[in-house]
């Protein structure tokens, strides 16, 4: 029997549906948290939560957000999240110490949808809320020990939060992304399959909520880095 879920926001929300993932190349300016390899940042959200979701009734919620590799930044070193939104009030976006986890999922090849058969975990970690981040656009971020992706992968996270209670911040302005933000929730969540009680994944901007502030931080393959480094130093030596 498929599990049916009840999300809730804090506020009211409306956009229009766009078809384009957002690869923000990275600047030289560090995001919040600090970790060093940061070639690009795969992002859905433009730094703002406008809103933020939970479960109705409290439970195990998950937020997963797909990405397309772009520029050869396929080895992702971090999983930054938002929590809740500045908009809510303090305290709506969670407690500080709360346990959660994210996880880094290969895209299977059958679509967007991160459900059942179409992902396959690569890596999950544990830690904790940072109070610092919860209700104000900054980002928490997650170190991930290198781990190489495809051409399109998944990642996410999952906590476990109570009744009235806001995680996950959300950005709601123009353009929403069908087909990239994915929730659901129940009483458990299986990363290695991910469903919820026997249900699959749900497409948060197709059912009005938006795309949620998840982003993942890569580099390209070493190798990669150096296959090119050695075609210029091959030209160079043709013009000779």
């Amino acid at each position: 029997m498929k599990h049916v879920v009840s999300f809730v926001a804090f506020v009211g929300i409306a956009g229009t549906a766009f078809a384009s993932i957002v690869s923000a190349p990275r600047s030289g300016v560090p995001s919040v948290g600090g970790y060093a390899g940061r070639a690009a940042t795969y992002a859905a959200d433009d730094g703002t939560a406008e809103n933020a979701i939970g479960l109705s009734g409290g439970g195990v919620l998950a937020a997963i957000n797909h990405f397309v590799v772009t520029g050869g930044d396929n080895i992702i070193t971090s999983v930054d999240i938002s929590w809740g939104s500045a908009a809510s009030g303090s305290g709506s976006g969670g407690l500080a110490n709360t346990p959660f986890n994210i996880y880094v999922w290969a895209n299977n090849g059958m679509g967007t949808d991160p459900s059942g058969a179409n992902s396959t975990l690569l890596f999950s970690a544990s830690s904790l809320l940072n109070g610092s981040n919860i209700d104000n656009d900054t980002f928490q971020s997650v170190a991930v020990p290198n781990i190489p992706v495809g051409a399109s992968f998944f990642v996410g996270m999952s906590i476990a939060h109570a009744q009235g209670s806001y995680p996950m911040g959300i950005d709601t302005s123009d353009p929403i992304l069908l087909g990239t933000s994915w929730g659901a929730g129940g009483s458990s969540f299986d990363p290695a399959n991910v469903n919820f009680n026997g249900g699959g994944a749900l497409d948060l901007a197709a059912l009005g909520f938006g795309n949620v502030m998840i982003r993942a931080n890569a580099i390209p393959a070493p190798g990669a880095a150096a296959l090119l480094g050695l075609a210029g130093l091959v030209a160079t030596r043709r013009r000779r």
